[in-house]
């Protein structure tokens, strides 16, 4: 095995660690995988549309529908109608969705600095520098 495919392996075990991880703290929110990633979409990009909800979901604006009423039942969404189109209805995140997914995030954030902890300040730095040269190539390569 060349040094390349050797990083991509161990690179993998670490985004697998991470993944199952994060699984576990996802689990701990009461959420499903698809409302969380949602509500961080929405926390993130600010509000949408059913339709563009239901576009980035890949799901028929019938299921994001019932998706957003379950949201909007327990408090994490606030639905709204267009005041130039009343067929249109955005959806907006509530301040107990923007604790959810903050409090998910730091948690994530952690378990990664976890990682981190017995490192020295020259390794944490490299591997920041690696980091940023990743993301540089995945976002050329967009």
């Amino acid at each position: 095995m060349n040094y390349q495919q050797d990083t991509a392996q161990k690179l993998y075990q670490l985004l697998t660690g991470f993944h199952a991880h994060s699984k576990t703290l996802e689990k701990e929110t009461g959420l499903t995988q698809e409302r969380l990633e949602i509500l961080s979409q929405l926390v993130t990009l600010g509000p949408k549309t059913i339709n563009q909800l239901a576009e980035q979901e890949q799901v028929s604006a019938p299921a994001i529908t019932r998706t957003i009423k379950g949201l909007e039942k327990h408090g994490y969404v606030i639905k709204s109608r267009s005041k130039t189109d009343q067929r249109v209805v955005f959806v907006a995140p509530t301040r107990k969705s923007q604790q959810v997914i903050e409090a998910l995030r730091l948690k994530q954030q952690r378990y990664i600095e976890g990682l981190l902890q017995g490192k020295s300040s020259e390794e944490v730095e490299q591997i920041a520098k690696a980091v940023e040269r990743l993301c540089e190539v995945k976002s050329a390569g967009k």
